[in-house]
């Protein structure tokens, strides 16, 4: 029985390694799937940037033709002056021409700092692209990285299988099964009993628990946690 308990533990050693690489397999390609989203993030980023750009130059445009035709009034004004006979009608036409004038600058103050703008955006746009191909190299290392990883726990994994199904083989099928339920429900099957505690969940044991876990006569599970007792 001694032996068979050495077994269990044993195949339990090999569960608890499948275990970690199995959640390995999960956790990486996860991660992984995780730092590929920052790539396409702020390439949503230069998009919005750009199209933002485009706006700000086409208003820009749009005062632009509107000092065009701010200019084109003015010399119409100009050419007015030299038409009109009496000094009230100069004065009206020299008040439409300032107003002209006003509406001008306000025009060109409108545009200029919309090409402004348009400016500090294309820079932000330039810095991402900058960013963009950076994190697409880190990217690429990550993915390589997490491929060969990957690869290797696949690897590592099929040799654990093969070892513990050849183990499972050679213990009986009624304490096989005992220790299956207990892989399935607790993730760990067996545990120690250390200086009369269980080492899983720390309860102390009955004095005749702990003697028939000594004795290793039979299978004793832990009374608290359900797990097979080995004698430390």
């Amino acid at each position: 029985m001694k032996s068979l308990i050495l077994s269990l533990n044993t195949l339990n050693d090999l569960d608890v390694q499948l275990q970690s690489i199995r959640k390995d397999l999960e956790r990486l390609p996860r991660q992984l799937a995780e730092k590929e989203e920052e790539p396409r993030l702020i390439k949503d980023q230069i998009e919005r940037r750009k199209a933002e750009v485009m706006r700000l130059k086409v208003d820009a445009d749009g005062f632009d033709l509107e000092i065009k035709a701010g200019m084109e009034a003015l010399k119409r004004y100009s050419n007015q002056l030299n038409l009109l006979r009496t000094t009230k009608e100069v004065d009206t036409v020299r008040r439409q021409m300032e107003a002209q004038r006003t509406w001008n600058r306000e025009n060109e103050d409108k545009g200029l700092a919309l090409m402004t703008q348009a400016d500090e955006r294309q820079v932000e746009v330039e810095a991402l692209v900058e960013k963009l191909a950076a994190t697409e190299e880190l990217v690429a290392v990550e993915r390589d990285r997490t491929g060969q990883d990957v690869s290797e726990l696949n690897v590592t994994r099929n040799a654990l299988e093969a070892k513990r199904a050849d183990m499972a083989k050679r213990i009986p099928s009624a304490e096989l099964a005992v220790y299956e339920r207990i892989v399935v429900n607790r993730g760990q099957a067996t545990t120690k009993v250390n200086k009369g505690f269980c080492a899983s969940c720390h309860m102390k044991l009955p004095p005749q628990v702990h003697n028939l876990v000594l004795l290793g006569k039979e299978l004793i599970t832990c009374p608290c946690c359900d797990r097979i007792m080995t004698a430390d």
